[in-house]
């Protein structure tokens, strides 16, 4: 059974696996879920707590969430320790469109500053850049990682440099 996140905004943002995965509103697969934590996909860091069918960042703010439960803001959590990837799961066939929320909550810490894709990519290594992208009628930034040209800068600048 797959769950439907939304935004602040109410857009759907992406799909949750309870206790297991998450992924895009694209049905990529995006985070794994351990012990009520999401981790990312990409780099294997830990991105936020996950508390029922709402994410939050590592601030404690919410990311995501879905109208089928009550949301309350968390205070700021403890990093947990370290976790094993998860095996990429099986991508699931895009559901139906739900019933977009007509309000989101409005709570007394506030939202999460990322937006869902950025809140996904927030804890990645490697730099990144804002690309667009168009969900549905909305064009949204979307935070994606550099590829070749930043490796190939980082590999250029070690040559001739050695260590004794």
């Amino acid at each position: 059974m797959l769950i439907p996140l939304f935004s602040q905004n109410c857009d759907l943002v992406g799909w949750m696996q309870p206790q297991k995965f998450l992924f895009d509103a694209d049905m990529a697969y995006t985070a794994f879920i351990t012990n009520g934590h999401a981790w990312s996909a990409r780099s294997g860091r830990w991105i936020g707590p996950v508390i029922g069918p709402h994410v939050f960042d590592t601030d404690g703010q919410p990311v995501a969430w879905n109208p089928g439960a009550p949301l309350r803001g968390s205070g700021r959590p403890l990093r947990p320790v370290n976790v094993v990837r998860a095996v990429s799961p099986v991508r699931p066939p895009k559901p139906v469109a739900p019933p977009r929320p007509l309000t989101a909550p409005s709570l007394p810490g506030g939202w999460s500053q990322f937006s869902f894709a950025e809140w996904l990519v927030s804890a990645d290594p490697k730099p990144m850049e804002i690309t667009e992208i168009e969900i549905g009628e909305t064009v949204v930034a979307e935070v994606a990682k550099k590829t070749d040209e930043m490796e190939q800068r980082n590999d250029t600048s070690s040559i001739g440099s050695t260590s004794l």
